[in-house]
């Protein structure tokens, strides 16, 4: 489940400027990105993102 909200976040972040500086100004913190993404309804662990980071990297 959380891969599948991590996947539809990161399509977001992709498409929407405003999420993109929110998740820019986190630099490399994955916990401050899950929190803006569960600000925008997207839940998921910072553990799920640093796999899919590696995967997409």
């Amino acid at each position: 489940m959380s891969m599948k909200q991590l996947e539809t976040f990161m399509s977001r972040v992709q498409s929407n400027d405003n999420i993109r500086d929110e998740v820019q100004r986190c630099g490399k913190d994955n916990s401050c990105v899950v929190k803006v993404a569960a600000r925008h309804g997207h839940k998921f662990s910072p553990a799920s993102l640093s796999r899919w980071q590696k995967d997409h990297g």
